[in-house]
């Protein structure tokens, strides 16, 4: 039987950091249409977006977009998305962040192929290597250490693994995490179901979440994929991404 996809783009309005980023303009459109389109252009399955705003919404469906509203309560974006998927019978379920417009299909597909030759896992993401120093002692930058088979053993906010000066691995890389989820049917569930973890709280990534209560996560590596936007500022380093790449 051929594999069924659902891929949902949590796109939140009131982000507290850049409240309407999803709608900020990149390049003469959106920043969620970038997101949508890269997500339609992997060809993996239905593409909705869940939002908790009408003008969010409204913007989706004047694109052509299937787009559902969701509470405002969601605490996260992976809680929007377990809402909107919900009554899906899709044998995976993708978390493609609204704020990441550099997105390509073949980072989803490699993610997606990696998370089905790990039957041991649950959930599937991506990572890319980190090639600044800047960047390897930046909490904002999100560090994953893997094991031989790219299942995930931690992620952090802190240089991970650390390079000690005795290590005869000196040359080792660092990894960054690509901040997008791939469920298995019925994980994205088990998963929201969870309390908060000691571990979630204390370095503010749901990912470890699912690593605290034994769920496995498997890592593909994948070119960076550009910049994301968090804040403002981010929309002038993506405008230059976008000129460096043409």
């Amino acid at each position: 039987m051929a594999t069924t996809c659902l891929i949902v783009i949590p796109a939140r309005y009131g982000s507290q950091r850049f409240p309407g980023k999803v709608l900020a303009p990149l390049a003469g459109k959106p920043v969620l249409q970038w997101c949508w389109e890269a997500a339609v252009k992997a060809r993996l399955g239905k593409v909705l977006i869940a939002t908790e705003h009408t003008r969010v919404l409204e913007f989706a469906r004047s694109i052509g977009a299937c787009a559902v509203m969701t509470s405002p309560g969601c605490q996260s974006g992976t809680d929007r998305v377990f809402e909107a998927s919900r009554g899906s019978r899709a044998d995976f379920i993708l978390n493609v962040q609204g704020d990441e417009p550099f997105m390509t299909a073949a980072i989803l597909k490699k993610a997606l192929r990696k998370l089905k030759a790990s039957p041991s896992c649950e959930i599937g993401t991506a990572c890319t290597r980190i090639s600044s120093g800047a960047e390897v002692r930046d909490p904002n930058c999100v560090k994953v250490a893997m094991n031989a088979e790219g299942r995930a053993l931690y992620f952090s906010r802190a240089p991970i693994p650390f390079h000690h000066e005795l290590s005869p691995l000196k040359d080792r890389p660092w990894h960054r995490h690509c901040g997008f989820y791939i469920y298995r049917r019925g994980a994205i569930e088990r998963f929201v179901r969870l309390r908060p973890s000691p571990l979630e709280r204390l370095e503010r990534l749901e990912q470890l979440r699912a690593l605290e209560a034994g769920m496995g996560i498997a890592v593909a590596e994948v070119p960076a994929p550009g910049p994301a936007i968090d804040v403002p500022a981010d929309l002038k380093a993506a405008e230059r991404y976008l000129k460096a790449r043409r």
